[in-house]
Order: C-alpha cells, then sequence, then structure tokens
C-alpha cells in the first residue's frame, strides 16, 4: 500500500470524500477498530484496492486520511468493513447503471463529485404559504404511464415536460416523495419500516420472502426509508446524469414560477448536525425551496431558527410552537417570514367525514375551513399518499389491498369514505355523476378554505388506485398516474382551475393573518360569516350537515378597494336546503358563480376545448342566475336560494350597472360578445 499511496493524517471535516489541492481526502464515521477501510477503484485499479484505516487517523469515531497527491478525478469507492462492501453515506454521486427496480449484489460504487453546473439566475422563490398552491408528486409515477404522452416517462425530465400542464393548472409547488437515493428493492437480509406506518410509529417490516431466486424483487415504491441523502435518485433520471437533469428540473419549474420541495424521511438515528448538512446542501446546491420532514424526535423548533433555512419552507408532520429570531436585535419576532408548517391530519379527517354526511360536523368545519395562522403554514389536503386517491375515497367503503401480498391487512382500516351506493367501479349514471359531485365538493373545501391547499398528482382529474389505499409496493398502473382519466374527467379537471383561479384572484380567499369574524375596518361587514335557512343564522345543531359562508373581498390582504364578496353555500345533507343570501349594497347584486351540481356546466365542461372554457361556462352561469335572483324591478330584497343535495354553490357580488365584471374578476377577460349577452339580459329585465 505504502508503494502506491502516500496515505497521510488530513481534516476531520467535510465528512465524506473529496478532492482537495492535496489530494484526496477521506472522513468517516466508523465505531468499529478492525478491519474498515475503503475500496478504490480507478484506472489503474479496475478491480479496486483496499486502503485500510488505521487506528493514528483516527480522532473520536472519525478516520480521516489524505491520499497525497492523488488527483485521478474518474475513480469511484465503496467503504468495506470486513466482507461487508458499503457506500459513502456523504456521497455527492453514483456511477449508477441500474435501472430501476433491478436486484444487484454489489452497490453501485460512489463517485467524487465537483459541482459546475451553470444556473443562470436561478434561485429559489420563497413563496408565502398563503399565496402557494402544493401539487404532492411521486417523480416515476407521475409520467410513467403510457397515456402520460411525455417522451422521458418516469423521470425528472418527463416533469419538465409536464410544466405546461402544472401551469394550466395554477399550482405553485410541487412537493416531491423521496427523490434522494434509495435502495427500491426489499432484500431479504435487511429490515425496513412498514409504509404504512413510515409517517409515524416506523415500525420494521417482517423479512422479504418474494426476492426470491427467479422471482421480481418486491419493491419499495415510495422511499419512505434512510438512504443516501446528498444526491438526487438517480433511477429518476432519463440520461447517466441525474444530477444535471435534476437541477435542469428544478431551474425550468422555477422559470415558470413553480417552487420546488422535496420529503425527506428522516430516521432517529441521524443527529441535528448531519439534518442541517442535508438541508443546507439541497439549498445551496440543488435550489430547493423547502422540505416536509418526517420521522420522529425531529429538532423542528432548532431548524426553524437556523438563519440559512429562513426564507426555506420547512413542514412537519405536527403542529409545534415556533419562535422567530430577528436577526437584526438576535431577540425572537413574530413579524419573520414564516417558514414552518405543519401537515393537517385534522382537515383531512373531519372534511372527509362531513363529505359523507356524518352529524355534529358543522362546528368543527367551521373553526377548520378559517384556521389559519400568523406565524405558521397550515396545509389543508383530503388525499395525500397514504391512503384513498380522491376518486376511490367517493367509490369504496373498504380498503382493497389485496395485491400488496398482506391479506389486505395492510393500510388504515378507517378512511371515512364513503362509496355512493355501489363499491368499486360503476356505470350507472346516478352513481357516477353523485361521485363527481363528492369530488368537486371535496376540492371546493380544500381550495376555499384558509390555510395552504395541497392537491395530491392526478386527484383534479379522479385517478384511481382501485380501492387500494397503502400502494407502498405497487411499480404499476396502481399507483402511476393515469393520464387518459384526463379526458374522461375533463369536467372536473375544468372546475379544480376554476377554483385556484378564484382563490388567486381574491385576497379574502388566502388571507395573510387570521380572519376574525368582525368588521375591525368598519367596512359593514366582518371578514368571514356564517350563514343557514336565514342569513347571519347558521345552524351549528348536531343534525345540521348545511351551512353558508361568506367573505368579504375589503379584508383581502388589506386591499379595502376589493367590494366583491363571496357566498359559499355548503349543502351534504341527502335532501335539497334553502339558504338566506344576505343582504348587500343597493348597488351590488348576486351571481352564481360555479355549482358542484352535475348539470350544464359539466356538459360545457366536458365538451370545451379553448382557453376561454372557464370564462364562457361563468358568464353561461351568472346569466341564468341574475334572473332568477332579481326581483321584477331590479331591486335587491331579502333573497333565498335552494341547493340540491350533496352540492356547494358558490356565488359573487357584481355591480347592478351591468354583470360584465363578473367576467373580469374570475379570469381577468371579457369580451364585447358576452357583454353585448349581458347588456340585453338587464334590458329584458328592465323592460318586465
Amino acid at each position: 500500500m505504502q508503494k502506491t499511496f502516500n496515505i497521510t493524517s488530513s481534516s476531520i471535516y467535510p465528512l465524506g470524500v473529496c478532492f482537495v489541492p492535496e489530494g484526496l481526502h477521506i472522513a468517516l464515521v466508523c465505531e468499529d477498530l478492525q478491519n474498515s477501510g475503503i475500496l478504490l477503484f480507478d484506472k489503474k485499479h479496475k478491480d479496486g484496492v483496499r486502503i485500510p484505516f488505521f487506528k493514528e487517523f483516527r480522532k473520536g469515531n472519525i478516520y480521516s486520511i489524505l491520499l497525497k497527491g492523488y488527483q485521478d478525478t474518474s475513480c469511484s469507492y465503496l467503504f468495506y468493513h470486513g466482507e461487508e462492501l458499503y457506500q459513502d453515506p456523504y456521497a455527492r454521486a453514483l456511477d449508477n447503471d441500474r435501472k430501476y427496480g433491478e436486484l444487484t449484489k454489489i452497490p453501485s460504487h460512489c463517485k467524487v463529485y465537483k459541482s459546475n453546473y451553470d444556473w443562470e439566475d436561478d434561485n429559489t422563490l420563497s413563496i408565502p404559504y398563503e399565496d402557494s398552491i402544493f401539487y404532492m408528486l411521486h417523480v416515476r409515477g407521475f409520467t410513467k404511464h403510457r397515456s402520460s404522452e411525455v417522451r422521458n416517462k418516469g423521470t425528472y425530465a418527463g416533469i419538465v415536460e409536464k410544466i405546461p400542464y402544472l401551469k394550466e393548472l395554477g399550482i405553485t409547488a410541487v412537493l416531491l416523495m423521496p427523490s434522494y437515493e434509495f435502495d427500491e428493492v426489499f432484500h431479504e437480509d435487511k429490515q425496513y419500516m412498514s409504509m404504512e406506518d413510515a409517517a409515524a410509529a416506523y415500525k420494521d417490516l417482517p423479512k422479504d420472502e418474494a426476492a426470491k431466486e427467479g422471482e421480481a424483487p418486491r419493491i419499495n415504491y415510495w422511499g419512505y426509508q434512510e438512504g443516501l441523502y446528498f444526491l438526487p435518485k438517480t433511477a429518476y433520471a432519463s440520461s447517466k446524469d441525474a444530477i444535471t437533469e435534476f437541477k435542469d428540473m428544478v431551474k425550468a419549474l422555477h422559470k415558470n414560477g413553480i417552487e420546488v420541495m422535496m420529503q425527506f424521511y428522516l430516521p432517529p438515528t441521524l443527529t441535528y448536525v448531519k439534518i442541517l448538512e442535508i438541508l443546507y446542501y439541497w439549498l445551496i446546491e440543488y435550489h430547493i425551496d423547502g422540505f416536509q420532514l418526517m420521522g420522529v424526535n425531529i429538532p423542528m423548533q432548532m431548524i426553524c431558527k437556523e438563519p440559512l433555512l429562513a426564507e426555506t419552507k420547512l413542514i412537519s408532520e405536527k403542529d409545534i410552537s415556533i419562535a422567530r429570531v430577528s436577526e437584526s436585535v438576535g431577540t425572537y419576532s413574530k413579524e419573520a417570514y414564516r417558514n414552518f408548517g405543519y401537515m393537517n391530519d385534522a382537515f383531512l379527517y373531519d372534511i372527509r367525514k362531513l363529505l359523507k354526511g356524518d352529524a355534529n360536523m358543522i362546528n368543527n368545519f367551521m373553526y377548520l375551513f378559517k384556521n389559519n395562522a400568523a406565524d405558521k403554514g397550515i396545509i389543508n389536503y383530503i388525499a395525500i399518499q397514504d391512503g384513498f386517491r380522491l376518486a376511490d375515497l367517493v367509490s369504496y367503503n373498504d380498503k382493497h389491498n389485496e395485491a400488496n401480498g398482506e391479506d389486505n391487512k395492510d393500510g388504515n382500516s378507517y378512511n371515512y369514505s364513503w362509496n355512493c351506493g355501489i363499491e368499486g367501479k360503476s356505470r350507472k349514471k346516478f352513481i357516477t355523476n353523485l361521485r363527481m359531485r363528492q369530488m368537486k365538493n371535496a376540492l371546493t373545501f380544500v381550495l376555499l378554505a384558509q390555510g395552504t391547499p395541497l392537491i395530491y398528482s392526478g386527484d383534479e382529474f379522479g385517478n384511481t388506485q382501485d380501492g387500494n389505499n397503502n400502494p407502498y409496493c405497487q411499480d404499476n398502473a396502481v399507483c402511476w398516474i393515469k393520464w387518459n382519466m384526463l379526458k374522461t374527467n375533463e369536467a372536473l379537471f375544468n372546475y379544480t382551475k376554476e377554483l385556484i383561479n378564484l382563490r388567486k384572484n381574491h385576497g379574502i380567499l388566502h388571507s395573510q393573518t387570521p380572519l376574525r369574524g368582525i368588521d375591525y375596518i368598519s367596512c359593514g361587514y366582518p371578514d368571514i360569516s356564517f350563514h343557514g335557512k336565514e342569513a347571519w343564522r347558521p345552524d351549528t345543531s348536531p343534525e345540521s350537515r348545511s351551512l353558508g359562508v361568506m367573505y368579504c373581498g375589503c379584508y383581502g390582504n388589506n386591499d379595502k378597494t376589493d367590494d366583491s364578496y363571496i357566498y359559499i353555500g355548503i349543502n351534504m345533507h341527502w335532501e335539497a336546503k334553502q339558504f338566506g343570501l344576505p343582504k348587500m349594497p343597493k348597488e351590488l347584486e348576486w351571481v352564481k358563480l360555479f355549482s358542484t351540481d352535475c348539470g350544464e356546466q359539466d356538459k360545457k365542461s366536458a365538451s370545451a376545448k379553448n382557453k376561454d372554457s372557464v370564462q364562457n361556462l361563468s358568464d353561461v352561469q351568472s346569466n341564468q342566475n341574475i334572473q332568477n335572483l332579481s326581483d321584477a324591478q331590479g331591486n335587491q330584497g331579502t333573497q333565498n336560494i335552494q341547493i340540491p343535495p350533496r352540492t356547494i354553490m358558490i356565488y359573487h357580488t357584481v355591480k347592478r350597472q351591468g354583470i360584465n365584471e363578473l367576467t373580469n374578476t374570475v379570469s381577468g377577460k371579457s369580451s364585447n360578445k358576452n357583454k353585448t349577452k349581458n347588456n340585453k339580459v338587464i334590458n329584458n329585465k328592465k323592460r318586465k
């Protein structure tokens, strides 16, 4: 060894392997003193050469050596302990030609990485929580299905090809399920945590018995396990250069105003120092905008106080108390940028219960719908990776996880779902219409509540997993997004776009601060109010399943010039209900924007083929509603509306001088054709 390499001591940090001017720096945490070292592969040692760690180069539990004068940048390496070979936990790159799901006996070689990527003028976007719309996706599953119509299926490049779709939908951030390097193959000699409990209890899986000789190995599709945290998953790349492809994806999304956030499963064995190293590296090297940290005993309070992460979204699984640090005076400040957010499980469970018609949910709904915080982000969702997809939530009463090979014993048995009368797929028009209405209702709850909405990819057009609520091992069409359903459920997709557009164009629907329910700026109306059969009198009794919610636009991000009002009539009862619309100033009148009831709007949505489809739908609904809600003299009095069973209707105020302002508010556009049509409606009313 000494004849080939000049080995000397090196600095303790950084951990890992990197080139320095003096040679190759190697530092590794290793508790065992016996028979450990590095296996180096280069041009002269194609089969590898073992370089042992000597006791004199050890400080604490860290070995650090320098191969003085060594500068072969094409080298690769593994660490060894006895006969076991393992990868560098601080590896920045891999020499990896292994296909996804391929079972190998020898781990991929680590490479020494040197950054030379041209980011141009790219930087993180730091979009506030209140202005964000999150979209969770699995990199492979998002475009792997043949119907995705992308060239690079199941890859980072495939996501880039779908950017026009993401922009059309209106999301502001993608949240990637684990995309750091991990071994997706279950091995007989290893034990991983259960995917069902990966984000909670992190129980160990029993040893896998499926990956036997001649059989395809079982796949950990989700990836909630420990891995190589300093590089993107190589099997998710269409090229051999996963690092560049990942950075190209981030840069392309940023250019289109879309943030990139990542999920990390962090086991309790990770130290606070290493967690910070991981986050810092992805922030600086990959321009990542935020992280969802999944695990137990994660020191979120300390992480959120780190100065470098002050404008990085840091999302926890649970709510905690966060105090901000003001850099100017070195004291705690509530006014600083809110980087902390948490996943609001309470929203998921209670909204599901209300959606299927459970009793005694109105009070909970009122709290959840307006729930917001000045010092943290609250992420609302009704479906995420571990549980039913939105379409399955309205199609199945029970889980159907038989394909997972665990006798349908895995997965959560309490989904608070309702199959609308028939378990599974159905062609009955009444059932399909009811399910479409329920999916629209669910998306309305998510997108019009305060807090930050999160949509799981494919839910916006009814993607299904056929009742499997725990498909952690399904790398197939069960989990892949089936893009052919976009055409089938185009009405749902268009409705989702309309809701997102409405939310973005009204500050009151995504307030910076919590709404108070009082008129604190003396405009005549509170920022948010609740109503029932009579205006201003909500029915909160246990048997109630209906509620009216009114937002006053004057409070939207302190924009007192916005005099629009939005009324959301929610009827989750199985019978039609009467609602009282609040009386407006005489210059304003109520018109209907949207209804989740399947009818004319769905027919128009399904046949719309141009970019103005959303605008045209709003015009149709508005004109019809003006005739219905105004009296013969055109005066506004006390108005009652009837909302069909399990339906949400959304109303909006417009100036009495003409209703073309509605189009401007919803889409930012208007047309002479629509203006003429609206004027005809008004003239007809005057003649009457």
